[in-house]
């Protein structure tokens, strides 16, 4: 059986996107070898969100 891959559009302020990667990089640095899987698909998941807004 092969996998689908269902995609979820959302909407987020800034300080939300910030939020998320702010959560997604503290649970990158607790993830270890025995999580290999997860882990990389973590780090898939924060080269996939947008830059952060420059401060000005």
């Amino acid at each position: 059986m092969s996998e689908t891959t269902v995609t979820f559009p959302i909407e987020m302020t800034a300080s939300e996107l910030g939020l998320v990667r702010t959560a997604l990089e503290i649970l990158e640095d607790t993830l270890g070898h025995e999580e290999a899987e997860e882990l990389a698909e973590v780090q898939a998941l924060l080269r996939r969100l947008p830059a952060p807004p420059q401060a000005g």
